[in-house]
């Protein structure tokens, strides 16, 4: 089966749910073949428990550093498949075991449960200050603007000891790194040129090591980890550090003015943990994460994938699958049992800053709602505000006035 469209179905949202196609696919086909509009051919993977298997089997479907030179992330086509060389550049989404093993192992502690509740006050002094700048703001304020964007930001920030004044730079290549609109040209500059920056970050802390994370690393695995891979885990601690968490917070604050029950629900403290949980599922804001990469021929779903060929596994469509989460899944209910979600990622892969994304949203959505009661849209939303393009699902710019 072939699908071509100008946003391809793996990234079309109808308003905040997942194309219908995607439910179909599930259906029928869940392992498909999908051209990209760059030509480029794809399996795309659409249902929870194969998603799960492509995911949980490293050996079988890899990455090996294939990055952002990649078809599937709009890289040149070649006339063959071909099985990428690795290249140690220290973007952890793209390695394999064992390169992987060891940076995951070097960053584990940073995000084990005692780190993330030792941000707890910072965070909640974020929020705070955050709320206090919305309320200053004459007129409607954007949301996005002025709280779900500074909020990772400032978090992630300071937990890198990456300047905050840089952030005007760093969000603008965060924007065209993920924007698959644009050619790939443009996107792997905004790479090169995050990498540049965060060069100048790990130079400086070789030199004197400071606060944070990347100090940190310096000061207690210096001999361990290269530049090249410091710089590069750095860059990509530092994107997905807000990013993801960012739309959560934009979308889930839309979603939640929406069901009026569960606004009233965060503002006396009631099932949060639920209500953010299914949040995570419900929005899936992460459209497929990085492309993997079959290291042998293998039969799935019936469909023989050969060496070499890609798989994007589809996330929003994964967490919308009955067999696996039970019924009802195109409802927002906090109180289902949605723990098998696959909105942080599944295997060697899960979302390393997955407790410190659940902290920030503990701490942000209750305050917003206390703070804000009657807050609502100040225009109707367009579809022109959603990141139609993005590999992280998102809104632009949410207007609010309460």
């Amino acid at each position: 089966m072939a699908l071509t469209s100008t946003v391809p179905v793996h990234m079309r949202r109808t308003g905040l749910d997942p194309d219908l196609a995607l439910a179909e696919l599930r259906e029928r086909s869940p392992v498909s073949r999908l051209t990209l509009p760059n030509g480029s051919n794809v399996w795309l993977v659409t249902s929870h428990s194969l998603i799960r298997e492509v995911l949980g089997a490293p050996d079988t479907f890899g990455n090996n550093g294939a990055g952002w030179s990649d078809p599937a992330n709009g890289g040149p086509v070649p006339s063959a498949p071909q099985t990428p060389t690795i290249s140690l550049h220290g973007d952890i989404t793209e390695y394999d075991p064992p390169e992987h093993t060891k940076l995951r192992r070097l960053l584990a502690p940073a995000f084990g449960v005692g780190r993330v509740k030792a941000f707890g006050p910072l965070v909640a002094r974020i929020v705070e200050d955050c709320l206090d700048g919305m309320a200053r703001a004459a007129g409607p304020a954007d949301l996005v603007e002025h709280f779900s964007m500074p909020i990772p930001l400032l978090t992630i920030c300071e937990l890198l000891g990456v300047p905050y004044a840089d952030r005007s730079q760093f969000q603008r290549r965060s924007l065209d790194r993920l924007d698959n609109s644009l050619p790939h040209s443009v996107r792997a500059a905004a790479v090169g040129e995050s990498r540049t920056y965060m060069a100048e970050c790990v130079a400086r802390a070789r030199v004197r090591p400071g606060a944070g994370l990347i100090s940190a690393l310096v000061r207690e695995h210096g001999d361990d980890i290269t530049d090249r891979e410091l710089i590069g885990l750095a860059d990509i601690l530092l994107i997905s550090g807000y990013e993801t968490t960012a739309n959560i917070l934009g979308l889930g604050t839309l979603l939640l003015l929406r069901h009026p029950e569960h606004w009233v629900a965060l503002r006396e403290n009631e099932n949060i943990d639920g209500i953010i949980e299914e949040l995570v599922r419900y929005l899936s804001p992460v459209q497929t994460g990085m492309v993997r990469v079959a290291r042998r021929d293998v039969v799935l779903a019936g469909n023989q994938v050969l060496a070499g060929e890609r798989l994007l596994c589809s996330l929003p469509s994964g967490n919308r699958d009955a067999t696996a989460l039970g019924p009802g899944l195109d409802t927002f209910d906090p109180d289902r049992n949605n723990r098998a979600h696959l909105g942080f990622g599944y295997g060697i892969h899960y979302c390393l800053g997955a407790s410190l994304a659940r902290m920030e949203m503990r701490a942000a959505y209750p305050a917003l709602a206390k703070r804000f009661p009657a807050l609502r849209p100040a225009l109707p939303v367009r579809a022109s505000q959603f990141r139609r393009y993005s590999a992280v699902f998102g809104l632009d710019s949410l207007p609010v006035e309460w």
